[in-house]
């Protein structure tokens, strides 16, 4: 049996710039499927240089670091995670009744439209009623 040989993609220099800036100057960062080719690629000076400032890059992001929240910023947190229990279940019930309010609304219209129920269009006139027809002119 022979496997199937995959067939390695070719990479252009603009698909090289936009694979360094995605994935940083670390070849071995990038989709495994493009490595072999970038690593062949890499050997170029324009490819190289494109290596060399991705890199440059990621060293500066390494070095970003961010400031631990202060006493007074945890505490603000942390105290407005534990609302009184009564707002909170004040909240989840107004919740529970605007759902419970839209799914009666579109069930009713739902039965009006499968059941055969005709809304009023704006060009019908109310002259009939279930008791017949009071047109104008009928005695």
């Amino acid at each position: 049996m022979s496997e199937a040989l995959t067939p390695t993609p070719v990479l252009t220099m603009a698909r090289f710039a936009e694979l360094a800036q995605a994935y940083g100057g670390e070849i071995a960062r990038w989709p495994a499927e493009v490595q072999g080719a970038a690593r062949h690629m890499a050997q170029d000076p324009q490819a190289s240089a494109l290596l060399a400032e991705a890199a440059a890059l990621d060293a500066q992001l390494d070095l970003w670091t961010v400031p631990a929240p202060s006493p007074r910023l945890r505490q603000a947190v942390t105290g407005s995670w534990q609302a009184p229990l009564g707002r909170r279940v004040r909240l989840w019930w107004s919740a529970l009744g605007l759902g419970a309010a839209l799914a009666g609304a579109g069930a009713g219209l739902a039965f009006a439209s499968l059941s055969g129920v005709a809304l009023p269009s704006a060009s019908s006139s109310f002259e009939a009623t279930a008791f017949g027809d009071f047109s104008p002119g009928e005695g």
